[in-house]
């Protein structure tokens, strides 16, 4: 019989097998078991403390998670309509991304109408304090931007309206009945929803870091206009002679810190003229590749209202505009954590990223502007990455908080900076209940599925017109 026809021995069978068997295993061992081991415990009282007894407990966790309880026996009617005006919010949300990404009558008519309730949100919500109404009529004039920017919006009345008009109403409904509903019911785990909140907070940095990237990226694709070699060593030699002087001339004075930052400025320059473009992209890309806690600690120290860097300038600038305000204690305030956080991502996610610039040679040779290279050429062929990178850093995002909370604040000050998965950490190992910990997680992995989903739902496929 041909080789080729025989069959194959145990052996050779076997083998394949053997060398499959290690990832296999660490796969069972090291993603599949703790999953399903953290689904069941989610259903449980795991606790570490040695008087609490292992219980099975049904969906208990979750209900504490995400449920209201009674004040002094109240009626469910607030409750139900609350409820009911929650659920017509989100199909609203959903109804105006629907037609933020589809051509359909009255997209831009139920735009303007979302445009009006984000800024009177904005409004309201500035003058009464509310911080999470601001952020809402944020993101809502943020997704407006996204339906009137397209080209194949339609202005006339139609189906687009009737999200829109959903949405208005049921955010109505929920402003009329917040006093009632909070007076009468209160939520079983206040913390779970603070959390969520400063996440979805934390989150609203991703579009800037998106956008800084890619203005990062344009902005060094193209050489600097430094000159032939000549040229170059004579800007080289004048950087560093006024590199040198600067800062005697600063120490002399007494002002070291701002002479460290002249002698770093006149360092790049002396680096852009001696290796043209290509320093810039170097230093720019050091965030991408530097240790993550190594930052956290660097921007710490720089964030520290008594001896930080970044407080002495602003009281420079204070001081030479005549004003006697004081600078934000950063890190330090409620009110300034988180937007010092954001800060920070920023600054780590805008470095490392660049593009080929094989896509706008041949628009250039056409003797296309610039902004007609980005808009018709660059931005087409950007859209799928564009979409990559937006699903990512949604997953992250969600995911993320962890390291700065644990490094740079320990979730203060009073929790403005406890991200989920900090809830998560702080809930199995410091108050030892494991089974709590796991529905946690659980639900953190259904935001995220459905996060993820919306974002494949709306955002793949969208073709962006050269």
């Amino acid at each position: 019989m041909p080789p080729s026809l025989r069959q194959p021995r145990l052996r050779d069978r076997l083998a394949p097998l053997g060398f499959l068997a290690p990832n296999v295993l660490g796969f069972g061992a090291f993603t599949l078991f703790p999953v399903v081991l953290s689904f069941c415990m989610a259903f449980t009282n795991w606790n570490l403390k040695p008087a609490v007894r292992l219980q099975f407990v049904g969906g208990r966790n979750f209900v504490d998670l995400l449920w209201v309880r009674a004040i002094d026996g109240s009626s469910p009617t607030v409750l139900c309509l609350y409820a009911l005006a929650a659920l017509l919010l989100c199909a609203g949300v959903l109804g105006v991304l629907w037609t933020a990404f589809t051509e359909v009558p009255g997209s831009r008519a139920g735009g303007v109408v979302v445009g009006l309730l984000g800024l009177f949100a904005v409004a309201v919500g500035g003058a009464r304090g509310a911080e999470g109404v601001v952020v809402a009529g944020i993101i809502a004039l943020a997704v407006v931007g996204a339906m009137l920017a397209r080209e194949d919006g339609v202005w006339d009345l139609g189906v687009g309206v009737v999200p829109a008009i959903a949405l208005l109403f049921a955010a109505g409904t929920l402003w009329g009945l917040h006093s009632s509903m909070w007076t009468a019911y209160e939520l079983l785990d206040r913390r779970f929803w603070a959390y969520f909140y400063n996440t979805g907070y934390l989150m609203m940095g991703i579009p800037f870091a998106i956008v800084g990237s890619l203005a990062l990226a344009l902005l060094v694709s193209d050489d600097l206009p430094v000159g032939g070699t000549t040229t170059r060593l004579v800007g080289t030699g004048i950087s560093a002679v006024c590199g040198v002087i600067t800062t005697l001339v600063l120490f002399g004075v007494g002002c070291p810190n701002i002479a460290v930052l002249g002698a770093v400025f006149w360092a790049m320059a002396a680096l852009g003229f001696a290796f043209n473009v290509v320093a810039f992209r170097t230093i720019y890309y050091l965030p991408t590749f530097t240790s993550g806690v190594a930052l956290m600690m660097l921007w710490k120290a720089l964030y520290n209202p008594e001896t930080g860097p970044i407080n002495a300038g602003v009281m420079a600038i204070l001081s030479a505009f005549g004003s006697d305000a004081a600078a934000p204690r950063w890190l330090a305030s409620v009110a300034w954590a988180k937007p010092a956080l954001i800060i920070m991502g920023f600054w780590t996610a805008i470095g490392g990223t660049n593009f080929p610039p094989a896509l706008i040679d041949a628009a250039k040779v056409d003797g296309a502007g610039r902004w007609q290279r980005f808009r018709h050429v660059l931005w087409p062929q950007l859209a799928p990455v564009t979409f990559f990178i937006t699903v990512m850093s949604v997953i992250g995002g969600l995911q993320g908080g962890f390291e700065q909370a644990r490094v740079m604040t320990a979730g203060g000050p009073a929790g403005s900076t406890t991200t989920l998965s900090y809830y998560v950490y702080n809930t199995a190992f410091q108050d030892l209940d494991l089974g709590y910990a796991a529905a946690i997680s659980w639900v953190l992995f259904a935001i995220i599925f459905v996060a993820t989903a919306l974002n494949w739902r709306f955002g793949h496929g969208v073709d962006v017109e050269p």
